[in-house]
């Protein structure tokens, strides 16, 4: 048995160790008398501890039987995919790791304990699956834990685009940082240097679009308010040029200009632009094709697919975008190493 030990001590704000002791006490009586336990912790958890507790952590650790980490999560899950028949305890879902480890779907290995009236109960925890666009922004809200991103207030400063004060950092000479800043005691701070960051604007409706080939995300592009870019066979400013990433066969099947993803204010819509072989949309199980000529708005799970559905387009779930798109303007697709070009 794993148990997650920082939300199981820290359970209504206790941060009380005899929790664990009353879990591990619990399940032995009621569901294995044999069970073996092993516990992960964040390191965070040491400074939520009073002496007792401290103890007690330090003596698991050193009897082989817990592991203090930066971040347990992914500890806990690699621990469960080599111990196969072990059951987790905890009281996350593990949203965010979903897409590394599929397996984790539909789990019927998590349980979370219930307290009442003194005593301690588990209840198996809903592991339903979730769609790709709820995994991509689980993902997102785990990369924004560790720069101190964990808090109402502290999200706030993602609203906006930042800038770095000093004039010798990376990002001193350009506009704006293109990563999220980091927010510690109330200051927003470069990531790079962690120097002061200044304000410089409102994030408007700025959105991402993922690009998959067979079935395997390969890219991501932003697309900004008021922009329309082309995905066809052409190299160029606010072009997508599948060349790069098809075969030859399968390029031969996407026009030059066979398709136009377009930001208006914040929403994305597609437009088939009268290609040869056209362009289907999937969404909830069923499949149309794109009436030429024609913009269409995609919502989240809406798919996109062009060369018989080898290259594929989806919104990301991603609310904030960092991954801003520079294209290859210079090197033709035929000088790339290791492609096929058409």
């Amino acid at each position: 048995m794993i148990i997650d030990l920082s939300p199981i001590v820290r359970d209504d704000g206790l941060n009380d160790w005899g929790l664990v002791e009353k879990v591990i006490r619990a399940w032995r009586e009621q569901r294995d008398a044999k069970a073996v336990f092993y516990g992960v912790a964040d390191n965070s958890l040491w400074h939520c501890l009073d002496e007792a507790g401290r103890r007690a952590l330090n003596d698991l650790t050193r009897r082989g039987s817990a592991r203090s980490v930066p971040f347990a999560d992914p500890d806990i899950i690699e621990l469960a995919e080599q111990h196969p028949d072990a059951v987790v305890v905890t009281r996350d879902s593990y949203r965010d790791l979903r897409r590394d480890h599929p397996w984790l779907q539909g789990s019927d290995r998590f349980f979370s304990p219930i307290y009442s009236d003194g005593k301690v109960t588990f209840e198996r925890l809903d592991m339903a699956p979730i769609d790709e666009s709820e995994m991509s922004m689980r993902v997102e809200a785990a990369l924004l834990k560790p720069k101190g991103l964990n808090s109402p207030e502290a999200r706030r400063i993602l609203d906006s685009e930042w800038s770095c004060a000093n004039s010798d950092c990376v990002w001193g000479a350009l506009p704006v940082i293109d990563q999220d800043p980091e927010y510690r005691d109330g200051v927003v701070l470069c990531p790079d240097c962690g120097g002061r960051a200044d304000r410089v604007g409102a994030i408007s409706h700025t959105r991402e679009v993922v690009v998959f080939l067979g079935g395997e995300e390969i890219h991501r592009f932003t697309v900004a308010d008021g922009v329309r870019i082309i995905v066809g066979r052409v190299r160029g400013a606010y072009r997508y040029d599948v060349r790069d990433v098809l075969d030859t066969s399968h390029t031969a099947l996407v026009s030059r200009d066979h398709l136009a993803v377009s930001n208006i204010n914040g929403s994305l819509f597609v437009e088939d632009l009268g290609s040869k072989n056209g362009t289907n949309l999937s969404h909830d199980g069923a499949t149309t094709a794109l009436e030429p000529n024609v913009r269409q708005r995609i919502f989240q799970g809406t798919r996109i697919s062009l060369a018989k559905g080898t290259f594929q387009l989806r919104r990301s779930g991603r609310k904030r975008v960092r991954a801003r798109w520079a294209p290859d303007l210079s090197t033709p697709p035929w000088a790339i190493p290791n492609k096929e070009q058409a």
